[in-house]
């Protein structure tokens, strides 16, 4: 097993045997991920295995309204609609659960959205579960649910900034 570094999904990587177990997330990583970054929508980063993908995230601005963030998100007098990073469809193949991938992804993800948010803005870094088992995984990581959609979590960029500088990450 030789998995590469986390890197801009492109042509070379083969999507097509990727299972997490979730049909929503392998159908959008094969039918969706390559055409919505051609059209500047997402940006997908992956992690593969001799060019066969085996986690991967998406990244994207988004926007969130002020009465769905929790209150850390709408300290001061944020903007009506808040910016904020969104981090999509994270998953891992099931063959490669339990050896850090996710964290990897998560992490890297987190990364990306601090150092996005200091050269264009952003108040917030927002997931969207896809079931129950990921409102736990992100909660995990400091993820708090939206006030008006429990699927919808979120993380200020200064908690996250906090946090990573903290970890030493």
């Amino acid at each position: 097993m030789a998995l590469s570094s986390i890197e801009l999904l492109d042509d070379a990587r083969r999507v097509d045997s990727f299972d997490c177990g979730k049909p929503a997330l392998n159908a959008w990583l094969a039918d969706f991920a390559r055409r919505n970054q051609a059209r500047g929508i997402i940006r997908v980063l992956v992690i593969h295995d001799e060019g066969t993908v085996v986690g991967y995230y998406g990244l994207a601005p988004d926007v969130i309204q002020p009465n769905s963030a929790p209150r850390a998100i709408r300290t001061g007098r944020p903007p009506d609609p808040i910016p904020c990073l969104l981090i999509g469809q994270l998953a891992v193949d099931h063959r490669y659960a339990g050896q850090g991938i996710g964290s990897g992804l998560v992490k890297d993800a987190q990364h990306r959205c601090v150092a996005g948010a200091d050269i264009v803005g952003g108040r917030a870094v927002v997931v969207r579960a896809i079931d129950a088992e990921a409102e736990r995984y992100l909660q995990s990581w400091g993820f708090i649910p939206a006030r008006d959609n429990p699927a919808g979590l979120m993380r200020s960029i200064q908690d996250v900034s906090l946090w990573l500088a903290d970890k030493g990450h």
